[in-house]
């Protein structure tokens, strides 16, 4: 069962060594039992089994004469020969006694006190050496200060018993005439803990914009306090759990958006991990299109072996320094069974550094239920993350982790369980869905799971139960609420759509007609995909569908599913960035080059925007590939792009009335850089390079001049594309 979610500090389980350092047996003005009829109790009241079911009972201070007592007690009906001794008697329960290396007493007595711990007795004070008994007067008459003053004593806890022990104290007076007598006791537990080591973790989960869920294990138990503050090296902040536990939980709130949060994680006592430059979190932004994201999704990666350090190694030095928003994992996270030892090591000793950094989202594969359907709920993935079932992730509560949704910025991810939820179009998850996506308002939409609707890898989507009935049943709901990205895994390759909708027979049914825009979705080279940016979503405006199955093995297959427009055999991970009206996905290899990419476009309709086209010819006439071009905004974002074979580039969604700079680098050439005012006759561009001095061409004479031929055609209004 997972430990539970502290706001704010607590403190619990005051009866056991549950705070290290220093545990609270028996507190001040706590409830005792007492005997107050002058009776001679000899020794057997002291005793564990003695039987006090017969005792009155109270809030300490008790006592007499003082003014101060919570709970008076009875000195008898005679004022000039009252009672000379008064019981007290209460129970405690130790967890494990070896815990401790001493207890501390401390207590109010007036005016003598002799105390037992399990009948024997460990303090006396004002009170003659040798045998006690119920007539045996205290030597000396406390009053003053005294009388409210608690005495320190240390003691051993040699005497302490696992389970139920107690405490047992006898208060004398000094003269049968006395006029007071006050008694209060406190016990202290002083245990030094355990040497601990974080064996897990940090890890983040379940980030939004005000809340993050930080996690982490330790091989012994110990209780858990996350450190944190907006600046590396002073963690203001604290949330503290008392449970002593090995897999640690803390969730902390009342966070500012899209803002650095340096942390660290241990106990009460001890920082185990963090307060450096390394352990920090960033909350999510709020839904602002101007904001750059940027998630990595791994599919299958659970192997744990050489295959998946490649692949991780590849981003990593692909990323540098960028951060990373999120990570989405579709499934089969650990092989063989997704078993906790599995799990250690195909994702918490694969990827430390980026979980301790990023918030991890998964999904449930095959494999991360050792095959079973019906996995129970104290299965290893269902205690190691943290999942929304609520509203925690800003979509629809769930009321599972098995399926669940969440919003980051201007994306809603939506997360569904193709392995062990009913896949009917009538069950439960499919109704979520729907009210899901109905109550949506970011403008771009991204599904995962793990069984991919299309696929001729090492699975088939035209025969395999799960696969048909993704693709049947959920994929009319998702693209009714214009879908943008679906990304699964389960086959071990990388396959990628064109930007397809309708497609929900097998893979001989797939035709052009459902091809919402032909094309691969290169901006550089056919185009990017199109879509309108409009809330509610329009429906069946065309969407990629992405296996992404090859982040821990290859498994080759046919690889000629038609609705595919590009099939690898090849590990990686996908790399998908988002920013204002665009989302560009990348399949990053293992060997770092980039393999696959596309762009999908969301124009803005209440904006004039036009495409910037040409072409780069050297100074002979001749198309030149290869070039690189960079567009500067005037927010100074910049886009690139590499001209085609045949020499030609675009630049989509360049507003109308903006200023940019457009500049060009290829070896051996100089290129004249241009500021350039979109007007609305402004789109095409002619670039001409001009050889550099000693630098012979390929084909052609040297030109003496560079230049930027504008050629004006008519723009195009964002929301027609």
């Amino acid at each position: 069962m997972k430990n539970l979610i502290l706001i704010g500090a607590i403190l619990i389980g005051v009866f056991s060594a549950n705070s290290f350092g220093q545990s609270t047996l028996i507190t001040r003005n706590s409830v005792w039992k007492y005997l107050d009829n002058g009776s001679n109790q000899s020794t057997q009241w002291q005793s564990s089994n003695y039987n006090d079911s017969n005792w009155a009972s109270g809030n300490s201070e008790l006592g007499y004469g003082d003014g101060g007592e919570t709970t008076t007690v009875s000195y008898g009906s005679d004022a000039n020969n009252k009672y000379i001794t008064t019981y007290f008697r209460k129970s405690f329960v130790v967890a494990d006694p070896t815990l401790y290396s001493s207890l501390s007493l401390s207590l109010i007595r007036d005016d003598g006190v002799v105390v037992y711990l399990n009948g024997s007795e460990i303090y006396r004070s004002n009170m003659p050496a040798g045998t006690i008994n119920y007539q045996t007067l205290a030597p000396v008459a406390i009053g003053g200060a005294d009388e409210s003053t608690f005495l320190q004593s240390t003691i051993s806890p040699n005497l302490l018993v696992t389970g139920n022990n107690q405490l047992a104290v006898e208060i004398h007076q000094s003269a049968i005439t006395s006029s007071d007598i006050s008694f209060d006791l406190e016990l202290l537990g002083q245990n030094t803990a355990p040497t601990a080591a974080v064996t897990r973790g940090p890890y983040l989960q379940m980030g939004n914009e005000s809340s993050m869920t930080v996690r982490w294990r330790t091989d012994v138990p110990t209780n858990s306090q996350l450190r944190f503050g907006t600046l590396q090296g002073s963690l203001t902040s604290t949330v503290d759990d008392q449970t002593v536990i090995t897999d640690h939980e803390i969730r902390v709130s009342g966070l500012q958006a899209k803002t650095k949060y340096y942390y660290s994680i241990g106990t009460t006592t001890q920082v185990m991990a963090g307060n450096d430059t390394n352990h920090f979190f960033i909350t999510s932004p709020i839904a602002r299109p101007s904001d750059f994201y940027r998630f990595w999704v791994l599919g299958d990666s659970g192997t744990a072996t050489a295959s998946a350090r490649a692949v991780r190694d590849a981003y990593l030095s692909f990323n540098g320094s960028t951060y990373t928003n999120l990570v989405l994992m579709l499934g089969d996270n650990a092989y063989q069974s997704g078993t906790d030892a599995e799990y250690q090591a195909a994702v918490f000793d694969m990827y430390p550094t980026v979980l301790r950094q990023t918030p991890l989202w998964t999904t449930i594969g095959n494999h991360d239920t050792a095959q079973s359907s019906t996995p129970p709920s104290s299965l290893p993935y269902f205690q190691m993350f943290t999942l929304p079932t609520g509203t925690e992730g800003g979509g629809v509560a769930s009321g599972t982790e098995k399926y669940y949704s969440f919003n980051y910025g201007n994306v809603h991810f939506v997360c569904l369980d193709s392995m062990t939820s009913n896949r009917s179009s009538t069950s439960p998850m499919l109704n979520w869905l729907r009210e899901d996506l109905a109550q949506n308002s970011r403008p771009w939409l991204v599904a995962f799971w793990h069984h991919p609707p299309y696929t001729k890898g090492s699975h088939n989507s035209d025969t395999e139960a799960e696969l048909i009935e993704m693709r049947t049943n959920v994929l009319p709901i998702l693209e009714l609420w214009g879908v943008d990205l679906v990304i699964s895994g389960h086959s071990h390759s990388y396959e990628r759509s064109y930007f397809i909708d309708g497609h929900y027979g097998n893979s001989t049914t797939f035709n052009n007609a459902m091809k919402k825009m032909p094309g691969g979705g290169r901006e550089n080279i056919d185009g990017a995909y199109r879509k309108s940016y409009l809330s509610p979503h329009l429906a069946n405006q065309g969407a990629v569908y992405a296996v992404a199955g090859s982040s821990g093995q290859i498994s080759g297959g046919s690889l000629n599913h038609p609705a595919m427009f590009i099939s690898l055999n090849n590990l990686g991970s996908m790399v998908i960035d988002v920013q204002n009206d665009r989302m560009n996905a990348k399949f990053l290899r293992e060997n770092g080059t980039v393999a696959d990419y596309f762009s999908i476009i969301k124009a803005n309709p209440t904006a004039a925007s036009t495409a910037i086209r040409g072409t780069v010819r050297s100074s002979n006439g001749s198309e030149m590939a290869n070039v690189r071009l960079t567009i500067t905004s005037p927010s100074g974002a910049t886009r690139s792009a590499i001209s085609s074979s045949f020499g030609t580039f675009q630049f989509d969604a360049v507003a109308i009335g903006e200023t940019y700079v457009i500049s060009a680098n290829a070896k051996g050439y100089t290129f004249a850089s241009r500021i350039l005012t979109v007007d609305d006759e402004l789109a095409d561009l002619e670039i001409i390079a001009v050889p550099q001095v000693g630098y012979q061409p390929p084909t052609s004479r040297d030109s003496k001049r560079s230049f930027i031929k504008m050629v004006k055609t008519h723009p195009v209004q964002s929301g027609q594309l």
